[in-house]
């Protein structure tokens, strides 16, 4: 698929979500033959913010300040494969045990990653929905020299692909779905500008994580240097 097509398809789902008019959309639509994608997303933009105005003077909520959630505003089929840089970790009582026994403090999930991606407008809230991912994530934070290249050197990337999808991007198996590598700084945007672009429709996480392991030891990655 040519880089019009790709850009095409990330598009079409902005389309969806804004319900543009057919105007708005032949516009949007034209910037894109042209291939004056700057134009094209100051167009869904500006269509964006008009839906915000009208939401808050509807409801008196500036969604701005409401933070998104996988599952909930955003659905797990959207992220899936996608990369994140993740911001904060909250772990929403969940304790650690001894032999890595991991207790939730409820129904709710193990903990939360908050995360940012250019496939993103906002932050988001991502669930971690299993133990091995909450695991994962304590690897780092729990780490001072690890959490403190967070601060100037290194980022923290996780990716959502479970080991078998479901129809609606849920997973279909009992092992752990999220992946995560710690990178130099600058390798979330050099990933998603590459090729003009090309991974914002089709994501292809192996070229950072590697394979991904599903059965016996599972770690956090460790890129030492880019690698794109």
């Amino acid at each position: 698929m040519n880089l019009f097509g790709r850009r095409r398809r990330r598009y079409e789902k902005e389309f969806e979500k804004l319900g543009l008019d057919p105007q708005e959309r032949a516009l949007i639509e034209a910037d894109i033959e042209r291939g004056d994608h700057e134009a094209a997303t100051a167009r869904i933009a500006a269509a964006q913010e008009r839906q915000r105005e009208a939401f808050t003077t509807t409801t008196g909520i500036d969604p701005r300040t409401v933070v998104p959630m996988v599952g909930q505003q955003i659905s797990w089929l959207d992220v899936l494969r996608h990369v994140f840089k993740v911001c904060e970790f909250d772990r929403a009582g969940t304790i650690v045990g001894p032999n890595d026994r991991v207790k939730a403090s409820g129904l709710d999930p193990y903990g939360y990653l908050l995360v940012e991606s250019p496939i993103l407008t906002q932050r988001t809230i991502l669930p971690i929905i299993h133990r091995d991912d909450f695991l994962l994530a304590t690897t780092v934070f729990d780490e001072p020299s690890l959490a403190k290249t967070l601060e100037t050197e290194a980022e923290l990337l996780v990716t959502y692909a479970p080991k078998r999808v479901l129809r609606k991007g849920l997973s279909g198996s009992s092992s752990h779905v999220l992946h995560y590598i710690l990178a130099p700084q600058g390798t979330l945007d050099r990933y998603y500008s590459m090729d003009g672009d090309r991974h914002m429709a089709s994501p292809a996480p192996e070229k950072l994580f590697g394979q991904f392991i599903y059965d016996g030891e599972i770690r956090v990655q460790v890129i030492p240097r880019p690698t794109l």
